[in-house]
C-alpha cells in the first residue's frame, strides 16, 4: 500500500483483467447449474452449498483474523511464517472436526426433507466433505501468497480452478445433476489445493512445528471469535433456512438462483482478498489506514449502488442469466441485489477491521441483531421470496453500525499508540 500509485494501477489492471476471464469461467459455470437443474435439484445444491459455506465459516472461527494480523509481521521470515501457516492448520483442522460434526447430521436431514434419497444425500454431503479440506487448506496456504504479492500466481490459481470447473460440467451436460455439480467444485479445489500446496513449499519452510506464541495469539481470538462465527455463519445461511422452514422446494431454488446475481461481486472480492487487505494489513501510517479504509468504503458504495440501479432498470439482463424459470422475479431480482451490496460492504467492514484485529467487543453486534430479527419475524412474512429477502437487508443494519463503531475505534487505539511511542 505504501508503492506508487502507478504501481497500484498497473498491479490492479493486470489483476481485474485476468479475473473477469475467471469470473466468464465461473458465471459459465453458473449459468450451465441453474438454466440445465430443475428447481427440485437446484433446492438440493442450494441447501448444500448453504450448509457447506457454514463448516467453512466454522472451520475458520477467526484463525484467518489471527492469520493475517501475525502474518503481516512475519511474511518475510521463511522460518516463522512457516510455523505460523502450520499452527494455523493445526487450528483449522480441529474446528473443521467439530463443524462437520455439528452440521452434517442437520445437512443430511433437510437434503432427504427436500425430496433427496439417502443414498443421493450421502454422496452430496461426501463431496462437500472432501472439498471442505481442500478450502482448509487453500484458505492457510493463500495467505503466503497474498502477502508475498505473488499475483501472478493466485490468477494462475483461479484460473485452474474455474476453466477445471467449467469443463467438468461441459462434458457432465446431457446427464447434469446436483451431485455431479458438487464434485466438479470437489475436484477443482482439489487441483488448486495440490497446487497451492507445491508453491508454498517454496516460499516458506513447511517442515517446522507449530509456535507456542502463534498458538496462544490464535487460541485468544479464536476464543473471542467463536461467538461470532457460529452467530455469521447461520446470519449467512438465514434467508435459505428461512425458506426451507417456511416456503416450499421452489422458493428455496428461487432464492438460490438470485444468489447467483453475486458472481458479479467476484471480481472485487478477489481484488479484495488478494490485493487490498493484505496490503492493509501492512500499512504502519494512521493516516494511511484512515485514508485507505474510506477509499475502499467510497469505491465499494459505488459500485453498489451501481448495481442497484442497473437491477432496478434493467432486469432483463439478470434474469437472462438465470433462465425462463426465474424470469417472473423482477421485484425479488432488486431485493436480491440490495441484499447482495450491502451484505457485500458489510462483509468487507468486517474484513477490514479483522485484517488488523479491530474485533473487540464486536459481541454486542449478536444481541442487537437478535433483538432486531425477533422485531421482524413479527411485521414481515419470511414464507415468501420477498419477505426473506426483505429480512435479510434489515437484518445486517446492526452489523454495519458494530463495523463502523470497531473501525473508529481501531484507528483511534492506533493513533493513541503512535502518539505514545
Amino acid at each position: 500500500m505504501s508503492r506508487s500509485k502507478g504501481y497500484w494501477i498497473k498491479t490492479l489492471s493486470k489483476f481485474v483483467s485476468v479475473q473477469l476471464v475467471v469470473q466468464a469461467l465461473g458465471l459459465a459455470s453458473g449459468i450451465l447449474l441453474v438454466r440445465t437443474l430443475s428447481k427440485e435439484e437446484y433446492a438440493l445444491f442450494t441447501l448444500a452449498n448453504s450448509m457447506q459455506g457454514m463448516m467453512n465459516v466454522l472451520a475458520d472461527s477467526g484463525v484467518s483474523s489471527a492469520l493475517s494480523a501475525i502474518g503481516g509481521k512475519v511474511w518475510q521470515d521463511p522460518y516463522r511464517f512457516g510455523q505460523l501457516i502450520n499452527t494455523a492448520m493445526r487450528w483449522r483442522r480441529y474446528l473443521a472436526a467439530i463443524a462437520v460434526i455439528v452440521v452434517t447430521p442437520i445437512l443430511f436431514l433437510m437434503l432427504v426433507r427436500n425430496g433427496a434419497s439417502i443414498s443421493y444425500a450421502l454422496v452430496i454431503i461426501a463431496g462437500i466433505l472432501i472439498e471442505l479440506d481442500f478450502y482448509l487448506r487453500i484458505g492457510v496456504q493463500g495467505t503466503v501468497l497474498r502477502l508475498h504479492s505473488q499475483i501472478d500466481r493466485i490468477q494462475r490459481l483461479d484460473l485452474l480452478g474455474a476453466s477445471s470447473r467449467v469443463a467438468i460440467l461441459g462434458a457432465s451436460f446431457s446427464f447434469l445433476n446436483t451431485g455431479i455439480g458438487i464434485f466438479s467444485s470437489t475436484i477443482a479445489s482439489g487441483l488448486q489445493a495440490l497446487t497451492l500446496s507445491r508453491w508454498t513449499r517454496e516460499v516458506i519452510n513447511i517442515k517446522v512445528d507449530v509456535n507456542k506464541s502463534d498458538q496462544d495469539n490464535i487460541s485468544k481470538i479464536v476464543v473471542s471469535q467463536v461467538p461470532n462465527a457460529v452467530f455469521f455463519c447461520i446470519q449467512g445461511q438465514l434467508t435459505v433456512w428461512l425458506i426451507s422452514v417456511y416456503g416450499n422446494t421452489q422458493s428455496i431454488a428461487e432464492v438460490g438462483a438470485l444468489g447467483r446475481v453475486g458472481a458479479i461481486f467476484a471480481v472485487a472480492g478477489s481484488v479484495m482478498a488478494n490485493i487490498i487487505l493484505p496490503g492493509f494489513s501492512r500499512l504502519q501510517s494512521n493516516n494511511s489506514l484512515l485514508k485507505a479504509y474510506l477509499s475502499i468504503l467510497m469505491v465499494l458504495s459505488l459500485f453498489g449502488a451501481l448495481l442497484v440501479g442497473f437491477s432496478i432498470f434493467l432486469p432483463a439482463p439478470f434474469l437472462w442469466i438465470l433462465g425462463n424459470k426465474y424470469t417472473h422475479l423482477k421485484e425479488e431480482l432488486v431485493l436480491a441485489v440490495i441484499n447482495l451490496v450491502f451484505s457485500y460492504i458489510v462483509g468487507n467492514m468486517w474484513s477490514i477491521n479483522s485484517s488488523r484485529a479491530w474485533i473487540n467487543y464486536s459481541w454486542i453486534n449478536i444481541p442487537l441483531t437478535i433483538m432486531a430479527q425477533v422485531f421482524l419475524l413479527t411485521i414481515i412474512d419470511a414464507s415468501t421470496v420477498k419477505g426473506a429477502l426483505l429480512f435479510s437487508i434489515l437484518s445486517s443494519v446492526p452489523a454495519f453500525i458494530i463495523n463502523c463503531f470497531l473501525a473508529y475505534r481501531g484507528l483511534s487505539s492506533y493513533t493513541r499508540s503512535n502518539l505514545t511511542l
